[in-house]
């Protein structure tokens, strides 16, 4: 039933997607379209498969051919983005907005199609997540690509992935020998819009955590599809630990967090998501624990609220966070 239900969803997700890239053209970030798709063989899931990437990048990144020799020059910088949807529905041309902000900060976006829930639960796009990254420490030169400054980002869902997925990485650069100082500099930063970090809560407590005056009585997404989300992905709900790092990385211990992600994490959260309580809380830790927090609360608006179509109107506040973020990538990448 899961998932006929997901199946039902996702074609009206891939409509109302369209729309969002075609009507909202207005303001300064028009939605890019890739440059070239690549897949990957996996290495870590148990299920050997091939995992999609979308490649976006500046007018200025031309791939080369991995067979001929590369040039002296590093290379752009690489975003490794993961898309929304309640690790459930989605693909990663949700996310090109955002994409043609991080190519103005000089880099190239990769989306990774990474498998969904209920047909793939958790960790199936934390596996992939990692691969991707993995790839392209292996083989990012061969592609222009600069695999020293790597930064992870992801909205909602996908912004636990940018958490979670660098959590599993460092362990599986320990498991190959790494020092703990290398393994830790693997990435350069992560930009996650509006994560959750603490699935220990159910969704009533969540929605109760946000105290917000102004807030809606009616929320933007129905229960009915968080149900979805949450029985998907989180299965077999009876045998998982709702407090593990990898699921709720606003849980994990202060040492994880301190060796496993990088110094520079950027985090934008809603004033009225469910989700804004438990994001701000891990906000406050990660300074707690020295690193260099960046980012910043929305004021009114809910979750995933840049992903609505303008209607070729321009949203001066989604530009705004989106210039923010780029700003955020150049000081990751050491540029800024």
């Amino acid at each position: 039933m899961l998932r006929l239900r997901a199946l039902l969803i996702r074609p009206l997700i891939v409509i109302l997607s369209f729309f969002e890239r075609r009507l909202s053209s207005a303001g300064q970030f028009a939605a890019a379209k890739p440059k070239f798709t690549l897949s990957i063989p996996s290495t870590i899931a148990q299920t050997p498969h091939k995992i999609p990437l979308l490649f976006y990048g500046p007018k200025t990144f031309s791939p080369r051919n991995p067979a001929s020799p590369s040039p002296q020059s590093a290379g752009f910088p690489v975003v490794i983005n993961f898309h929304g949807g309640g690790f459930t529905i989605g693909a990663p041309n949700n996310d090109a907005r955002w994409a043609t902000a991080a190519g103005a900060a000089g880099a190239v976006l990769i989306g990774v199609k990474y498998r969904l829930a209920p047909e793939h639960p958790h960790p199936a796009g934390i596996e992939d997540g990692v691969d991707a990254i993995l790839w392209v420490r292996a083989h990012g030169a061969a592609h222009g690509l600069d695999a020293s400054r790597i930064v992870l980002s992801g909205s909602s869902a996908g912004g636990n992935l940018s958490l979670t997925v660098a959590l599993r990485l460092f362990d599986e650069l320990r498991k190959k020998g790494e020092t703990v100082s290398s393994a830790a500099a693997a990435l350069a930063g992560i930009v996650a819009f509006y994560p959750s970090t603490n699935y220990a809560q159910t969704r009533a407590e969540r929605r109760r955590s946000n105290t917000s005056r102004t807030r809606p009585a009616k929320q933007t997404i129905p229960d009915s599809l968080f149900r979805l989300f949450d029985e998907s992905y989180l299965y077999p709900h009876e045998k998982l630990d709702l407090t593990s790092p990898f699921l709720s990385p606003g849980l994990a211990p202060a040492q994880t967090l301190r060796d496993a992600l990088p110094a520079r994490v950027a985090i934008f959260t809603c004033e009225w998501d469910q989700l804004y309580a438990e994001g701000e809380a891990f906000r406050k830790r990660l300074v707690e624990l020295g690193k260099q927090v960046g980012g910043r609360m929305i004021e009114g608006v809910d979750h995933g609220w840049d992903k609505a179509p303008t209607f070729m109107r321009q949203d001066t506040k989604k530009d705004a966070m989106y210039a923010e973020a780029a700003a955020q990538l150049l000081e990751m990448f050491g540029d800024g």
